[in-house]
C-alpha cells in the first residue's frame, strides 16, 4: 500500500457546512414550554425503546437524551426500558415486535420499506432539510398512513445521519471519472447500487461483515459507508483514501407502535414530541463532533489521505441517470416530490 499523509485540517469545509446545516436545523426545533412539567398530572407509565447501534452513537446519544428528559419532565412517572445494541434482535426482528406491541419505539437507520430507503439515491439530495421537507410532505403522510395500516407502525420524526462516503485504494473519488471501472462494494438497495454501476463503477454486492477481508485481500478496491462505521470497523486500516463524496443523506428514524402511541395521554404525546425534537438536536450535534473527531483521528494516524471530492460534479452526473431510472425505481410521484423539494 502506498501510504499517503493527511491534511492538517480537522474537518474540511463542506462537511462542515452540510452537518452545521443538520444541526441548526435540528436545533431550531427545541422549543419546550418551560411549565409543561409543572401543568401535568403525568401517568405511570414504562415502554420499551430498541436500537440496534450502540448507545455511544450519535442516535444513541440522541435516544438517551429524550429519555432522560422525560424522566426528569415527569418527576420519574414516564419511563423507558432502552434496549440497545441489537439487544431485543436486529431491525427485521424488532418490527416485528414493534407491530406485536411488545415494543414501543423503535430508532434505526433501516427503511421498514421500500419508500424509506428512497433517502438513498445518491447524489439526489441536498441537505437534511431536504430530507425533512420529504418527510413533511403530503407523499409521505400517506407513506406513513400505509405503513400504519399495513403493520401498525408509525414514524414519528428523522434524526440526522452522518452522509456517506466512498473509500478506495489505488486511487482517490475525486470527480466522476474516477468511478470507472472501480471495483466497489454498494448495498443492494437498487437506486444506489443502478447508480453507482451506470456511472462506470465494478459495483459488487457484498454482505457487509465481508468487506473488510475483501478489501485486504484485493477482491475489491472501494466501499463506501458513513465516516462513524468507517472508523468503527477500521476500514481506512486498509484504504489509502477516503473521499468526501457525501452522496447519500439517508436518515435515521424514529418508529412507535401506532396504537400505543394514539393511546397515549394529549399532553405527554406533546411533551414526548418535544423532547424528541430535543434528542433530534442531540444527535445532529454530535454528529458534528464524531465526524470531525474521525476525520482529525485518521488525519493523526496517517496513511489514509481526506480527500475532498468535487460533489457538484457528481450531482450533475447523477442526475439524468436519476432521472431516468429514479421514476421507475421509486415511483414516479416519489421521485417528482424529491426533485420538486430540492433546495
Amino acid at each position: 500500500m502506498d501510504h499517503r499523509l493527511t491534511s492538517n485540517r480537522a474537518m474540511p469545509n463542506r462537511l462542515r457546512r452540510v452537518l452545521l446545516g443538520a444541526t441548526l436545523a435540528a436545533a431550531a426545533q427545541l422549543a419546550l414550554p418551560a411549565s409543561m412539567a409543572e401543568a401535568q398530572d403525568w401517568p405511570r407509565l414504562t415502554f420499551r425503546v430498541t436500537m440496534t447501534v450502540s448507545p455511544s452513537e450519535p442516535l444513541g446519544q440522541g435516544v438517551q437524551h429524550f429519555i432522560d428528559r422525560l424522566a426528569a419532565e415527569t418527576g420519574g412517572r414516564v419511563t423507558a426500558e432502552f434496549f440497545p445494541s441489537g439487544q431485543l434482535g436486529q431491525d427485521l426482528e424488532v418490527f416485528e415486535q414493534l407491530s406485536d406491541g411488545t415494543v414501543h419505539m423503535h430508532a434505526s437507520g433501516f427503511g421498514i420499506n421500500a419508500n424509506y430507503n428512497s433517502f438513498y439515491a445518491p447524489w439526489l439530495f441536498t441537505s437534511f432539510a431536504h430530507v425533512q421537507r420529504v418527510l413533511d410532505s403530503e407523499m409521505a403522510q400517506g407513506w406513513n398512513a400505509a405503513l400504519t395500516a399495513e403493520r401498525g407502525v408509525s414514524v414519528l420524526m428523522a434524526y440526522p445521519r452522518a452522509p456517506r462516503h466512498i473509500t478506495s485504494n489505488g486511487r482517490p473519488v475525486r470527480t466522476p471519472a474516477d468511478l470507472a471501472g472501480l471495483r466497489i462494494r454498494v448495498p443492494q438497495i437498487p437506486i444506489l447500487f443502478n447508480t453507482f454501476a451506470e456511472l462506470g463503477a465494478d459495483a459488487v454486492a457484498m454482505g457487509f461483515g465481508e468487506v473488510y477481508s475483501s478489501l485486504q485481500a484485493g477482491l475489491i478496491q472501494a466501499q463506501e459507508n458513513p465516516l462513524p462505521t468507517i472508523a468503527g470497523f477500521s476500514i481506512q486500516e486498509v484504504q489509502e483514501y477516503i473521499s468526501l463524496t457525501g452522496h447519500v443523506l439517508a436518515p435515521e428514524y424514529i418508529y412507535v407502535n401506532t396504537d400505543w402511541w394514539d393511546g397515549l395521554p394529549d399532553g405527554l404525546r406533546v411533551l414526548m414530541t418535544d423532547l424528541l425534537k430535543e434528542g433530534q438536536g442531540v444527535a445532529a450535534e454530535a454528529t458534528a463532533r464524531v465526524e470531525a473527531e474521525v476525520i482529525a483521528s485518521i488525519t493523526a494516524a496517517g496513511g489514509t489521505e481526506i480527500v475532498e471530492s468535487d460533489v457538484a460534479a457528481f450531482r450533475a452526473a447523477a442526475r439524468p441517470i436519476l432521472d431516468r431510472i429514479g421514476p421507475e425505481q421509486l415511483g414516479a410521484e416519489t421521485y417528482r416530490v424529491i426533485v420538486d423539494l430540492a433546495d
